[in-house]
């Protein structure tokens, strides 16, 4: 402003100089003033610069000295002021406009370097946010496959089980019908002989009859002719007569000797049908008793054949189970790759569209400054929401972190409070306290008998169980998470019915001993590894008073 007011001023002291008149203050020389005509000048109203001023009156002319001026020195000097005023007014417009130009263009760059700078922010999230995607993706499908190949595991096992049973089954099957055709093929060979031993004695004793009796004829027959032969030497009548009195009562003799052979023999054989009777008999009762152990076969295989089937039937429905539940796993991981796609399609299309937005702002940051500025309002707007949301979400996140905290504490201390109570149980019991410090019995993998190293521990607790038999016990078996829910129920069974024969062995009470499983449902430890699995193949024991 000073410079403008220096610049008018110089300006009417060069107008005045010029048109040879005084200063504004000397009235003696404006009339000559006012009739010369006031010639063309440059005249530097501020630093830098120069205006042309030209005469102030139109409609002078020196061809016409009738015509003269009605302008006078100080309506130049006005005029000359005005112009000067003009001109500075102008400068400072110009200059306004250049300082208002310049802060445009620096408002301009600072709102590209923002929208490159947040485009650069936004590129880089999805970047991290893609990889997280990719990093969980393939822990996912390595969990995934570590899990089938468990269930693989698992099923090729009960396949084998199943095999395995059925080929003891098929051989427990043949093992019975080779019994029973053995039997049957005994019990013939029994019958048969003893039928042949019936006719053999039979026959035996028939000859044996018909030999003495034709024997004892022969000797009657030789006696009577010597008696004859005796009887015709002392009287031939008498004798004749008395040999033939002798000779009927010899008859008679030899007809009751005949007899009495006849009887013999029947008697004999009487006896031997009888003793081939009593062999049928036994031979009977052998193939009777042959015949029930041989039902008893048939029935130990049909319930060994029903036991396969309900093996094979649970080892199906398991497979199926398993079959199932891999073929739903495989669709989750389908569902999640198709996710983990579609979300990195969306990313990419994200950041081309960003790209091709900040690119064409770029493009047209200069022509559509107002669309510029709208969209560096929305970005800060957006910026402002995800702000907000990730402000939100770390707060949910913080408050879900200090419920989890919080509710890991109360079971932490729940835990410890029944721990507590369970020891404070304990003790109360009177149980020795090597006793109470060893209460678990760990396990090698699909492993159910008791270790070597815990027998003496089993043998420990046996000792004060037999001795103390107002106490019981309660056996609880479990297993690691590997494998199905059955199999681990029967697994965790197993081992608690082993370490209960020890103590059966040891002379407790069987009403002194509970045994049941938990499978994979209690575990020590949680986490997903094989420190963790080595804690939770044990079997506890926990005792009460009875």
């Amino acid at each position: 402003m000073k410079n403008i007011v220096i610049g008018a001023l110089l300006a009417s002291l060069l107008v005045a100089c010029a048109s040879g008149g005084p200063p504004a203050g000397d009235l003696g020389r404006r009339g000559q003033a006012a009739n010369d005509p006031p010639p063309p000048m440059a005249v530097d109203s501020a630093p830098g610069a120069s205006v042309e001023v030209d005469t102030l009156n139109a409609d002078y002319s020196d061809n016409d000295p009738s015509s003269v001026s009605p302008t006078s020195a100080v309506d130049q000097e006005i005029a000359a002021q005005e112009a000067a005023e003009e001109i500075a007014a102008q400068e400072a417009a110009e200059e306004i406009a250049a300082q208002e130009a310049a802060e445009d263009a620096a408002l301009l760059a600072a709102e590209e370097e923002a929208a490159q700078e947040a485009a650069e922010e936004i590129a880089a999230e999805d970047a991290a946010l893609l990889a997280a995607e990719e990093e969980a993706a393939r822990v996912a499908a390595e969990e995934e496959a570590a899990r089938v190949a468990a269930e693989d595991a698992a099923l090729l096992a009960a396949e084998q089980a199943a095999a395995r049973l059925a080929a003891e089954e098929i051989a427990a099957q043949e093992a019975a019908e080779d019994a029973a055709r053995l039997a049957a093929a005994h019990a013939a060979e029994v019958q048969s002989a003893a039928l042949e031993a019936t006719k053999a004695a039979e026959a035996r004793a028939a000859e044996e009859a018909a030999r003495l009796a034709a024997a004892h004829a022969a000797e009657v027959q030789s006696a009577a002719l010597e008696a004859a032969k005796a009887a015709e030497a002392r009287a031939a009548e008498e004798a004749a007569r008395l040999a033939a009195a002798h000779a009927a009562e010899v008859q008679r003799a030899a007809l009751e000797a005949t007899k009495a052979a006849e009887a013999q023999a029947a008697a004999d054989a009487a006896a031997a049908r009888e003793a081939a009777n009593a062999a049928v008999e036994r031979e009977a009762a052998n193939a009777a008793k042959v015949a029930a152990e041989l039902d008893a076969a048939k029935a130990a295989a049909a319930q060994a054949a029903a036991d396969a089937a309900a093996a094979r039937e649970a080892a199906n429905a398991a497979a199926e189970r398993e079959a199932a539940n891999a073929a739903k796993a495989a669709a989750e991981l389908e569902a999640a790759n198709a996710a983990a796609a579609q979300a990195a399609a969306d990313a990419a299309a994200a950041r081309e569209a960003a790209n091709a937005a900040a690119a064409q702002e770029a493009a047209n940051a200069a022509k559509v400054a107002a669309e510029l500025e709208a969209a560096n309002a929305a970005a800060a707007q957006a910026a402002a929401d995800a702000a907000a949301a990730r402000e939100a979400t770390n707060v949910a996140v913080a408050q879900n972190a200090a419920k989890a905290n919080a509710a890991r504490d109360v079971a932490r201390d729940a835990a410890k409070a029944a721990a507590a109570r369970e020891a404070d149980a304990e003790a109360s019991l009177g149980a020795p306290s090597d006793l109470q410090a060893k209460r678990s019995i760990f396990y090698p993998i699909d492993i159910d008998a008791v270790p070597e190293q815990d027998k003496h521990t089993v043998q420990a607790h046996a000792k004060y169980l037999a001795g103390n038999q107002n106490r019981s016990v309660r056996l609880e078996g479990n297993a690691d998470e590997r494998g199905s829910s059955e199999y681990n129920l029967a697994l965790g069974q197993r081992r608690a019915d082993g370490v209960k024969k020890m103590l059966l062995l040891g002379g407790v009470k069987e009403s002194q001993i509970e045994s049941v499983s938990y499978g994979e449902e209690k575990p020590a430890a949680t986490a997903h590894n094989e420190a963790a699995w080595s804690q939770n193949r044990r079997t506890d024991l926990n005792y009460k008073v009875k």
